[in-house]
């Protein structure tokens, strides 16, 4: 009954009623049901981005939810904040540097690709990147292929937007991983398009990345 009544209530959700239905959400994110609660984050961002006038107020719940300091609900929040600032460009940088700090609670690769391509789209903002970036390519091994992809990508972006010698040798390491010491098809096929564009110049693979 009470995932059904988490269904209802957002697709119920317009300006009259929200705020009563954020509180109502808020609440449930703390649920000891650990799937309820975090369905009930995930209707936090739906409603966010259902409800554009209302997206301030859910993305402050969000933003309470990851100061909770649960693993589960940060990774949950970090997913969530990925599509809102996908939907809102440059409309709540004020969300990245929280949700960057929440790096040592990630362990799911859903969690870990939304933040890489925060970090990605964000790199020019957040002051230790680089670092960031190089901590997880110094386990990109360890890593699904889905993340390796996502990490693939938001390397060539931080490489464009912040380049320095540090960041094309970053570059560098991840194009050489994906061309010769791994074996997925997809990765090796990215990673070979990269290249070629990057030996063009920064222009071509910028049309391709950050259109």
């Amino acid at each position: 009954m009470k995932y059904e009544k988490l269904e209802v209530l957002v697709k119920l959700a317009n300006q009259e009623n929200l705020s009563d239905i954020l509180l109502e959400l808020k609440e449930y994110s703390a649920e000891i049901d650990i799937e309820f609660a975090r369905k009930s984050i995930r209707a936090i961002g739906t409603c966010a981005l259902s409800v554009p006038e209302f997206s301030n107020r859910c993305v402050g719940v969000l933003l309470s939810v990851v100061n909770t300091k649960i693993n589960y609900a940060i990774q949950e929040a970090m997913i969530v904040m990925k599509d809102i600032l996908r939907r809102y460009p440059d409309q709540y940088e004020n969300m990245v540097s929280p949700l960057c700090q929440s790096l040592e609670s990630l362990d799911e690769p859903e969690a870990k690709k939304s933040l890489i391509w925060i970090l990605g789209e964000y790199a020019e903002r957040i002051d230790n990147v680089v670092d960031i970036v190089q901590g997880f390519i110094d386990g990109v091994d360890d890593e699904p292929v889905t993340v390796q992809l996502q990490l693939l990508t938001a390397t060539v972006k931080l490489f464009l937007k912040c380049p320095s010698e540090i960041v094309k040798g970053l570059v560098q390491r991840m194009l050489t991983y994906a061309t010769s010491k791994n074996e997925h098809p997809d990765l090796r096929d990215r990673a070979y398009l990269y290249w070629r564009l990057l030996s063009h110049g920064g222009g071509s693979v910028s049309q391709v990345v950050t259109p």
